[in-house]
């Protein structure tokens, strides 16, 4: 269904708006506190002042995938991180940008460009899910005109999800 609804095409009718990404992951944070909480892990905020234009409620359908993800993924006494602000682009121009970190197993590079298909899980991957929450932000992002990376954790472990915004 959020697949579906982040069709391009069954978007050109609705009005895009700003939508300010700082509170969204503050609000976010405060969703999922629980859910990590009684994970035993450690869910932190980075976050700066930044705005952008789109669907609000599709912007919190694929934070809210990430940080699902990264929750499920991440063992007890591990870390997640949301961040959002700036950061200069290659052009020198600065470019909204928000991520999702933890320190959990991660996803092997040769797996990355996988974990982006609809339905796919990677194999002996723990946890339940449907292979769908990478999947949907991956559309979310593109409709947005942004740009859905996977890298490493830190300190070269976990995963690093990255969505960089056009300006």
């Amino acid at each position: 269904l959020a697949l579906s609804r982040a069709d391009a095409r069954s978007l050109d009718a609705q009005a895009q708006q700003r939508v300010d990404i700082k509170d969204l992951c503050e609000s976010l944070l405060e969703s999922f506190l629980d859910a990590a909480t009684g994970k035993g892990l450690d869910l932190g905020l980075d976050v700066q002042p930044v705005h952008v234009t789109g669907h609000g409620w599709l912007l919190r359908e694929l934070l809210s995938n990430l940080v699902d993800n990264a929750i499920k993924y991440t063992q007890p006494g591990g870390v997640v991180t949301i961040r959002c602000g700036l950061r200069p682009a290659r052009t020198g121009q600065p470019r909204p940008y928000v991520e999702v970190e933890d320190d959990g197993p991660g996803v092997p590079d040769d797996e990355r460009t996988r974990v982006l298909q609809r339905f796919y899980r990677v194999p002996g991957a723990g946890g339940e899910g449907t292979g769908l929450g990478l999947a949907i932000a991956d559309e979310i992002s593109r409709v947005h005109r942004a740009t859905l990376t996977l890298g490493n954790g830190p300190q070269g472990r976990g995963l690093l999800v990255t969505v960089r915004f056009a300006r």
